[in-house]
């Protein structure tokens, strides 16, 4: 897909990712980690409540997105993003987090959508680069995009196996969250690819 005819529009877009990006380096750098990836335990009031808000501004810039995507068919992350792309990669993320808050979910999934609060650098990043920012933004976001993807990953990863366990202690009760949690397979398994695309092209290129 192009970029927006008019560069304000991706200037706009670009501006509310790094408000998002500041407000999630500040819900990470909060958030109570040890007891919200402990067996059995959820975060405190306080820091579900900022990454509930955190969440809501990132799938709002998600939404518009995909009606720019959607409609006009521009991209402010183009080059290198297809219309596909960028629906397989926001709408489902919109879906998700919006089943988690709305159907009572999200306590046992906090950790990892703190942990995805450190992509929209990356998508600023992405815009940047368009709008023609230095070649070394690209690398450091390449570089920047691996070790997040990689700490999210590891972070879904570990969370699917404490609820598992959790809802094993549970029993019979616990079978809807079970089977709700399942969805986020999905996610697991599209940040694997990512992971592996990095490193096929690391191995093809053996550059940044």
């Amino acid at each position: 897909m192009p970029p927006p005819p008019f560069k304000w529009i991706s200037c706009v877009v670009l501006l509310c990712y790094v408000l998002v990006a500041i407000e999630g380096s500040v819900v990470v750098y909060k958030h109570p980690w040890r007891a919200d990836l402990s067996v059995g335990s959820v975060a405190d009031v306080e820091g579900f409540d900022r990454v509930r808000t955190a969440q809501f501004h990132l799938c709002l810039i998600y939404a518009v997105e995909l009606a720019m995507a959607l409609g006009p068919c521009w991209c402010a992350m183009s080059p290198g993003w297809t219309q596909f792309d960028l629906l397989i990669h926001h709408a489902p993320y919109v879906g998700a987090v919006s089943l988690c808050f709305f159907g009572g979910h999200a306590q046992r999934w906090t950790a990892p959508m703190v942990m995805v609060l450190l992509t929209p650098s990356n998508e600023g990043m992405f815009i940047a680069t368009a709008l023609g920012a230095p070649d070394w933004i690209n690398k450091f976001r390449r570089v920047f995009g691996f070790c997040g993807i990689t700490a999210l990953w590891c972070t879904e990863s570990w969370i699917m196996l404490r609820n598992h366990i959790v809802h094993y202690q549970i029993g019979r009760d616990a079978m809807w969250p079970t089977l709700i949690d399942q969805i986020c397979w999905g996610g697991i398994y599209y940040h694997f690819l990512l992971l592996r695309m990095y490193i096929r092209r690391w191995k093809k290129t053996r550059t940044l």
